[in-house]
């Protein structure tokens, strides 16, 4: 077996992903996961287009963060990674409910930066401010745009799915789900729901 030649160092993140490692080429750690990171950047492009620009860009950020994490698997990368997604969900809830950052958002914020070490406490974090960002959501959405609001829970559940198949690829009951790259699906179904979410509200 050959040994791996770690271009940018021992990969430091406090995440793994389900990818064999410098594979394509010796600069990339993770080929697939990231290119398929791409993905939200060309969400983020198509967005900018509409009167949510600085999401888009946020967006495309997020895209940035995700493919310098791939890339690299260190845990600047990662930090980087994480704050990207944290500032997106931040200025979405921000834009929807103005007054929650008072009391919960920067907390929130606080205790990631303070234990940005710790992948759960990003987990958490980034999870409440979802669920948050899901319910005053629901308040704007046109009841309407139903179809909009499907494709994006089917894309959303599917992403899901192929991130805890990329996670269980990782025990000895997943070994074998390698070739079958779930985390770059999770990228790819993840930004389009994105873009389905988005869809929505704006219409």
């Amino acid at each position: 077996m050959n040994e791996i030649n770690y271009y940018w160092g021992i990969p430091d993140a406090s995440v793994s992903f389900c990818e064999n490692k410098y594979e394509r080429y010796f600069w990339i750690a993770e080929y697939h996961n990231t290119i398929s990171s791409l993905c939200y950047v060309i969400m983020g492009l198509l967005i900018m287009r509409s009167k949510l620009k600085f999401l888009g860009q946020l967006l495309c950020c997020v895209g940035i963060g995700a493919m310098l994490l791939h890339a690299t698997l260190r845990h600047l990368s990662q930090m980087g990674d994480e704050m990207s997604m944290l500032a997106l969900s931040f200025y979405s809830l921000k834009e929807l409910r103005p007054q929650i950052s008072k009391y919960l958002i920067y907390p929130l914020l606080i205790s990631y930066c303070l234990f940005s070490k710790y992948f759960a406490i990003f987990f958490i974090t980034f999870t409440v401010m979802q669920l948050l960002t899901a319910k005053y959501t629901r308040r704007k959405i046109n009841k309407k745009n139903k179809k909009w609001i499907i494709l994006y829970f089917v894309s959303f559940i599917s992403g899901l799915i192929c991130w805890l198949l990329d996670q269980l690829c990782r025990t000895q009951f997943g070994t074998g789900l390698e070739p079958y790259q779930m985390h770059a699906w999770w990228h790819f179904f993840t930004a389009a729901a994105i873009g389905f979410g988005y869809t929505a509200l704006l219409n």
